[in-house]
């Protein structure tokens, strides 16, 4: 299987990802896969589906669109925008990913990059405008 196949079976995964079908990530994920966002780092098919079923539970209304990818021999890297409803507001999240497949097509490293102070943190009451003023602050603005 390619790295190009492979991919494509994980991205409709991740895409069609919903509370009640996580046991999907079985068919593309390692047993010991290992998972990084700015909140978790965990090993594990089922500790990975542990947190997607977290953010399940939390948002509403999930809908996870890949809309730019690139392979470099076993590593792909995907650009993603997950949007919901969080504490009944529209959130929306943008980061890339870099996952790594085995011969068999299946991904051992699942690493998220994204921005959690911009996009998370700077929506809560007390701590956005702290951040949001940071922020200027280091830009000189």
């Amino acid at each position: 299987m390619t790295v190009a196949s492979a991919f494509a079976r994980y991205r409709d995964v991740l895409q069609s990802l919903n509370a009640s079908n996580l046991d999907l990530l079985d068919d593309v994920v390692v047993p010991d896969v290992r998972f990084n966002d700015p909140f978790h780092r965990v090993t594990g098919a089922n500790r990975m589906k542990a947190v997607f079923a977290r953010l399940f539970e939390k948002a509403d209304d999930i809908v996870f669109v890949i809309d730019d990818w690139a392979c470099r021999s076993e590593t792909v890297y995907f650009r993603w925008t997950l949007t919901a409803t969080l504490s009944e507001r529209p959130w929306s999240v943008t980061g890339v990913t870099c996952a790594t497949f085995d011969e068999a097509g299946r991904v051992t490293d699942h690493v998220e990059y994204w921005d959690a102070a911009s996009q998370l943190y700077e929506r809560f009451p007390v701590l956005g405008p702290v951040l949001r003023y940071v922020r200027r602050r280091i830009a000189g603005r």
